[in-house]
């Protein structure tokens, strides 16, 4: 992060840009600039407007009204194509749009291929991609099918093939949204090189820390509008999140002061014994009723694994797993959720939501039975049933027939979670709970789970989000190669102490 010079000459310049779907203003008179050279991040809630910017400047969409300069050259035409040939803007968007069964280097110089029109040359396709790769800092094979790279490296061939139709502008949406704290350091060196190379970049993304580490200047959406611009070096993240959410949360995202739910003789909610799986090993944990449990670890570390044993996804074999001192065996999730367990995947997308269905349909997809009569669903009773917990966990929709695809995020992840105190849970599992949830919807998930667990719900909570895990449990298991390598409690922990288990740190400096 460097002070912007506001010398530079300016790459984009957005003058009362405005679109309108239908009656709604999804962008109202946004006017601001964009500097050469710099990383300017984009910040808003869900439903602030940022996709839609980010869609009208990579040509997606066009604006019901207002002005595009680039480099002081209005954009006349807003189609993809044409931005990135005559304007050089291009979009690494959140889904990659790759080819998995082509290479990289047909990945990266598909339509720039050297050589003739219809029969480009394989031996320059491949040197120009691997200039390109080594340009960025990655050292891949270019002949290697994409479907074998992991999220970030797909990510730079995507960055890549920006650069090699010679992109001066690149757009970045939510790129750490799916990645390791490791795939995302790489991403950043990346990114790095590119602001070396003097590459304009803007950056959407819901991660304060990662925001105020990269950028240079901050611009914030809200409701449509364009709030303020700050440069990073003159602005707090308090006062970022201030001006997203219109209020401040420092509060409501604070650490919590956990009080101990476990008291002496107590019969654990949830208990596991030596429990065994793929990618676990003889995992010992007791939490009680009304508790938080957080499990820590780097992404191989085995705690999505436990959560999915538990929950019967992926079969144990060995240890015992008790609920409220009974033993319980579940082959199935079916098992599971007869024993009243819930289970919030971390990909929402992939594994949550059913998205051709309904705000409503998805909330009641377990309790169908409850609301049949000789084998015909009583719509309005559920519809009833949808919108009573809708109002109950302040999900912000139109009405519960609407597609659970036109909800935020935020939302879409509190619809999920209504789905499942459906079946009045004792034990709830959680990955990743906020991942791609912006910090007002952040909040009012954080206290729906204060008030579940004040009426005794336990929960165990796996995140990569050390600052979330640090916030809203009562203890943290650090989890390690399938193994529970410490058990911290929250009052006392710390980042730097969570991944010094996570990392094997710790066991390097006791035998130092």
């Amino acid at each position: 992060m460097q002070a912007t010079d506001h010398s530079r000459q300016v790459a984009l310049s957005v003058r009362g840009l405005t679109r309108h779907f239908g009656p709604v203003r999804a962008l109202n008179d946004v006017t601001l600039d964009v500097y050469d050279g710099t990383l300017t991040a984009v910040m808003g809630e869900n439903g602030a407007g940022k996709s839609t910017f980010m869609k009208i400047l990579a040509g997606l969409d066009s604006p019901t009204a207002g002005d595009v300069e680039v480099r002081g050259t209005p954009v006349t035409r807003f189609d993809p194509s044409v931005m990135l040939s005559e304007h050089r803007v291009a979009l690494v968007p959140q889904e990659l749009a790759l080819a998995g069964e082509r290479t990289v280097a047909q990945n990266i110089m598909l339509g720039a291929e050297p050589g003739s029109r219809f029969f480009p040359s394989g031996r320059a396709v491949d040197a120009r991609a691997a200039e390109l790769l080594d340009r960025l800092g990655e050292r891949l094979d270019p002949r290697r099918p994409v479907r074998e790279l992991d999220a970030a490296t797909q990510q730079i061939v995507v960055i890549a093939r920006a650069l090699a139709r010679e992109a001066r502008v690149v757009i970045f949406d939510e790129p750490t949204a799916v990645l390791s704290p490791a795939e995302s350091e790489r991403l950043f060196a990346v990114i790095e090189g590119l602001r070396a190379d003097g590459v304009t970049m803007l950056y959407v993304s819901h991660r304060i820390p990662e925001v105020f580490a990269l950028s240079d200047r901050i611009h914030v959406l809200r409701d449509g509008h364009h709030i303020g611009g700050w440069d990073t070096s003159e602005v707090t993240p308090d006062q970022v999140v201030g001006s997203m959410v219109g209020r401040d949360l420092s509060s409501e995202l604070a650490r919590s002061e956990t009080t101990s739910h476990r008291e002496s003789g107590q019969v654990p909610r949830l208990a596991l014994r030596e429990v065994r799986a793929p990618r676990v090993h003889d995992v010992s944990l007791d939490v009680a009723p009304g508790e938080v449990l957080g499990i820590a670890g780097l992404p191989d570390s085995g705690r999505v694994e436990l959560l999915r044993a538990v929950f019967g996804a992926d079969p144990t074999d060995g240890g015992k797993i008790s609920l409220d001192g009974e033993t319980v065996r579940h082959r199935s999730p079916r098992d599971a959720i007869a024993n009243g367990i819930a289970y919030l995947p971390g990909e929402r997308r992939h594994q949550g939501i059913f998205p051709t269905m309904s705000v409503a349909d998805n909330m009641n997809v377990l309790t169908l039975s409850r609301r049949s009569q000789l084998g015909l669903l009583r719509r309005g009773a559920l519809r009833a049933d949808a919108k009573q917990r809708a109002e109950q966990l302040r999900v912000k929709i139109s009405n519960v027939g609407q597609g659970i695809t036109q909800l935020s995020g935020g939302n879409q992840q509190k619809a999920l979670i209504a789905r499942w105190l459906a079946i009045d849970p004792r034990l709830m599992l959680l990955d990743e709970p906020t991942r791609g949830v912006d910090v007002g919807a952040k909040a009012e998930i954080y206290a729906v789970f204060r008030e579940l667990t004040t009426s005794g719900m336990a929960m165990v909570v796996s995140s990569s989000d050390l600052p979330e895990l640090l916030a809203i449990t009562d203890r943290i298991a650090v989890m390690a190669a399938g193994h529970v390598v410490g058990v911290l409690p929250t009052a006392t922990a710390t980042e730097e102490s969570i991944m010094a288990l996570a990392t094997g740190a710790d066991t390097l400096k006791e035998s130092a």
